[in-house]
C-alpha cells in the first residue's frame, strides 16, 4: 500500500513539473520572450523530465505511444504536454507553418493518445482537439 502512495505522488510531482514548465513559458510568451521561452521549455522538459518535445514531434504515433510509457505519463501529463504543443504551434503560426502543423498535428495526437490511456472520452479533450483543429485549419 505504500509503495503505490510512493507513486501516486511521483504522478503528482511529475503532474506539476509539467505545469510549471508550461506556466514559465506563457510567462515569457506573453512578455515577448517567445524564442528564450521555447529554448528554456524545450531543455527544461529535456533536463527535469527526460522528455525531447524534437523527438516528441518527429516520432510516428506507435513510436511515440512507446517513448510516453516508457516515461510513464498520465492521460493528464499528455494534456499539458499537448497545451504546450498547442501554444508553440500559435507561436510558430505566423513565422513558421510548417513547424506549426507540426506542433497542432501532434498536440491532438497526444490528446487522442490521452483518450486511448484513460479508456474514457472526455468532452473537455474533444473542445480541445476541435480548438487546435481549427487553429491547424487557419494557417493551412
Amino acid at each position: 500500500m505504500e509503495e503505490r502512495d510512493i507513486l501516486k505522488d511521483q504522478i503528482q510531482q511529475l503532474g506539476k513539473v509539467l505545469a510549471n514548465i508550461v506556466s514559465a513559458f506563457l510567462d515569457l510568451k506573453l512578455t515577448g520572450n517567445v524564442i528564450a521561452g521555447i529554448e528554456v521549455s524545450n531543455q527544461r522538459f529535456q533536463d527535469e523530465l527526460d522528455l525531447d518535445i524534437e523527438k516528441i514531434l518527429a516520432l510516428d504515433e506507435n513510436e511515440l505511444k512507446g517513448y510516453l510509457q516508457s516515461r510513464k505519463l498520465s492521460a493528464e501529463h499528455l494534456e499539458i504536454l499537448s497545451e504546450y504543443l498547442k501554444e508553440l504551434g500559435a507561436t510558430h503560426s505566423d513565422t513558421n507553418k510548417t513547424e506549426a502543423k507540426s506542433c497542432f498535428e501532434k498536440a491532438i495526437e497526444l490528446l487522442d493518445i490521452s483518450d486511448e490511456i484513460s479508456k474514457t472520452l472526455s468532452f473537455v479533450r474533444e473542445n480541445k482537439k476541435a480548438e487546435i483543429q481549427k487553429s491547424l485549419d487557419q494557417i493551412l
